[in-house]
């Protein structure tokens, strides 16, 4: 084989290997479900047999309650009927980031009808920005917030998801 064709032989398998690697590297950040989708809770839906946890927000756990004008208010159905109207449009997609976590699950950022749902549901007031995860939905989170929407109305009072597992979740998961 003259030089000329082994270099370019060469090329084309380290040109392959690289398009492998990218690939496996995809397939952990850049895979995606789709398909009607089934709430789980506030921010977790099944797509498939893929339950996907919303990427970049954090919304009121199912045991927890809020205080709108002193009176009990159940923000986490609240939250959670938001996203079913989210997630009801029609067909969901959801682009999955990272690892699966102990429970199969995989953060993801979806959208159902031509809607962004992780940013709807922020922007809604219905779940706040997760800064620590991503800073994303902060600038919905500020929106939400001056327009008095949500969780962000006046008399509502809540205590952050994340405090709330901290003192109530056994391992604080989702």
């Amino acid at each position: 084989m003259s030089p000329g064709k082994a270099t370019i032989l060469s090329l084309f398998f380290i040109s392959l290997s690289s398009y492998f690697v990218a690939g496996e590297a995809l397939g952990q950040d850049g895979d995606e479900v789709s398909g009607m989708a089934e709430v789980i809770d506030a921010d977790i839906i099944r797509v498939g047999t893929q339950r996907v946890i919303l990427w970049g927000l954090d919304a009121p756990e199912r045991s927890q309650f809020c205080y709108k004008d002193g009176d009990k208010w159940g923000c986490a159905d609240a939250a959670r009927r938001t996203l079913e109207l989210l997630a009801g449009r029609g067909e969901v997609t959801c682009y999955l980031l990272g690892e699966p976590d102990p429970f199969n699950r995989r953060y993801g950022v979806c959208e159902s009808g031509g809607v962004a749902i992780n940013d709807e549901m922020v922007r809604r007031g219905m779940a706040l920005a997760l800064e620590e995860q991503s800073s994303d939905y902060v600038d919905a989170q500020i929106e939400a917030i001056s327009e008095e929407r949500g969780l962000w109305q006046l008399g509502v009072e809540f205590d952050a998801p994340w405090d709330f597992r901290r003192t109530n979740t056994p391992g604080g998961y989702r």
